[in-house]
């Protein structure tokens, strides 16, 4: 880049510790530029020596041609710098420990953040929708080959054999449709790593969102469901109960595998942990073995497992009529004896309670699964 006498002249006017008086130059100036500097280069000696003036008698406070930052004008755009020295303990915490407040941690407020997560998820559901809509074909071709084999059944004991299968086979279904949840968190922890590291928004906000976005899927999958198997099989009972134990069956169960998807480091050892529990949690569940019968150091296991509660809440819906659904050597076999050869109680109060209780496992796993993400997930940048 060549040099002008426009340019000099420019870097001149903005010096803050400039002469005075900058075109008169002293003897001693002239002598330098024009014994050391070629003639093409006049001009960069100027400046040159000008700058070196300028720190020679910088040091000097008594020096007339040195212009202090408060005589300045405030229109000039000079920062004030050369007025304060920098102290090496700005550098440092306060010692009371306190900090000073920088303004709020999180750029919105907590709703709105709940609701930017919603929206961006009903999005990635909108462009990927395979996982919803695989899930709700399994569930709804499975909803018509029950409807096909557990039609008219027999009132024998056989015929009731078989229409406790229908439910426990149900109840098992909705538990294994929602494992394709698994590898969904485990792909999207990088993305929420990166995104919280930079405050972009809270752990709980996203746990949070994430229920909301999928109760309405689940809500149609469970009606996709209920619809074709309660008119075909012609099943007893008020219908609205029957589809909020499979739509609560089903967020519980979506929590559970969601929080172990939390908790594993790869998609293989996800699904391995809760193929494990299922395998658990069925055999606890009072279809092999009802509640008095299971041995009373495991009984605990009946308490814990989420498949009880939706098969008794099936079984209570079904049977608590008065209605015989079948005859053993003659003797008519009515819905409250069905319930107590089981040992499932048979008040009213009781079907409300399980659920409840399907509610409060599934906030305790996404609590579980909040407390994973906020403590045990490495969100701060290193």
């Amino acid at each position: 880049m060549s040099w002008s006498t426009g340019n000099s002249a420019a870097f001149l006017k903005f010096t803050p510790s400039r002469l005075k008086n900058d075109h008169k130059l002293n003897n001693t100036t002239r002598f330098v530029i024009f014994h050391y500097f070629p003639k093409s280069y006049k001009e960069l000696g100027i400046v040159v020596v000008m700058l070196i003036m300028n720190c020679v008698m910088g040091r000097n406070n008594t020096s007339p041609y040195y212009t202090y930052s408060s005589e300045i004008l405030q229109a000039t755009p000079t920062p004030h710098s050369s007025d304060y020295t920098v102290n090496e303990n700005d550098y440092l915490t306060p010692s009371n420990g306190t900090q000073e407040h920088l303004g709020p941690k999180f750029a919105n407020a907590y709703l709105t953040e709940i609701w930017i997560l919603i929206r961006r998820n009903f999005i990635n559901i909108r462009r990927t929708p395979e996982l919803f809509l695989s899930r709700l074909m399994v569930l709804t071709f499975m909803g018509f080959m029950m409807a096909t084999m557990f039609h008219n059944p027999k009132e024998d004991l056989q015929g009731i054999t078989n229409r406790l299968s229908f439910f426990i086979f149900t109840v098992c279904l909705f538990f294994f449709s929602s494992n394709d949840a698994v590898p969904a968190f485990i792909q999207e922890r990088f993305i929420f790593i990166r995104e919280t590291s930079h405050n972009a928004y809270r752990a709980s906000t996203y746990t949070i969102a994430g229920l909301i976005t999928h109760m309405p899927f689940i809500l149609l999958q469970a009606a996709a469901y209920a619809g074709i198997v309660w008119f075909a099989l012609k099943l007893r009972g008020p219908f609205l109960y029957f589809l909020l134990v499979l739509f609560v069956s089903l967020v519980s169960t979506n929590s559970f595998v969601v929080f172990v998807s939390s908790v594993v480091p790869n998609y293989i050892l996800g699904y391995a942990m809760v193929i494990a529990f299922t395998a658990l949690f069925f055999l606890f569940c009072g279809y092999f073995l009802n509640s008095h019968d299971i041995p009373r150091y495991w009984r605990w296991m009946n308490t814990i497992s989420t498949m009880t509660y939706p098969y008794e809440g099936l079984l209570m819906n079904q049977y608590q009529v008065n209605d015989t659904f079948g005859y053993i050597d003659g003797v008519p076999i009515n819905g409250f004896q069905i319930l107590d050869s089981l040992h499932i109680r048979t008040d009213g109060r009781r079907k409300r309670t399980v659920v409840l209780i399907m509610f409060g496992w599934a906030v305790l796993y996404r609590i579980l699964f909040y407390l994973v993400l906020r403590f045990a997930s490495k969100n701060q940048r290193s």
